[in-house]
């Protein structure tokens, strides 16, 4: 795993999101304030795209490490992930919104998935195990992981809170860029 990947060198910049037809007047979140949500949320809403472009939402538990959003699943959204890796994921609660967009690659190698299951163990007390290229619990079933690299997030706080909504830019690696580039966003 590089370098960039694991840490960005740099916090994401937030400025004024554009929503409800206008920009929100602020004041912006701080960075601080989406991380912390993201990292303690109990569930995720993860919303991938089936191949013939119908929406997929799914609630899933997680961990937000390294600047990524980890998770393992063996429904069908890991089979939508290989066809078109553009996700999102959403904090289970809506008064404290916030919204990660971007691309999942799968994980591949023992180090890597270890910092899920680590994660998970300390997270959710759940002891799962690892191979090459999956997590598995105790029960017998066993998911491949996936990591959401951000491009962008997007949060406000409280219901009424539209005001403070906040877009955080993430630098894009090459191979996100090229993504980007090819499907125009």
């Amino acid at each position: 795993m590089t370098a960039e990947v694991l840490k960005n060198t740099q916090e994401p910049t937030g400025t004024s999101a554009f929503i409800f037809n206008q920009t929100a007047p602020g004041p912006t979140k701080p960075w601080s304030w989406a991380e912390n949500l993201l990292e303690s949320a109990p569930t995720y809403w993860l919303v991938t795209t089936s191949p013939d472009g119908d929406p997929h939402s799914r609630p899933l538990w997680g961990i937000w490490r390294q600047d990524n959003f980890w998770f393992s699943s063996q429904n069908r959204c890991g089979g939508f992930l290989e066809v078109n890796p553009r996700a999102s994921v959403n904090l289970q609660v809506g008064e404290d919104v916030v919204m990660v967009e971007g691309s999942c690659s799968r994980v591949i190698g023992v180090d890597d998935i270890s910092v899920l299951a680590e994660g998970v163990g300390v997270k959710y007390d759940w002891e799962l195990s690892i191979s090459e290229d999956r997590v598995h619990t105790r029960f017998g079933q066993s998911a491949p992981v996936f990591r959401l690299t951000p491009e962008r997030v997007y949060g406000w706080a409280g219901i009424a809170g539209w005001e403070s909504a906040t877009r955080w830019d993430f630098p894009r690696s090459q191979e996100t860029g090229m993504a980007t580039q090819q499907t125009g966003r």
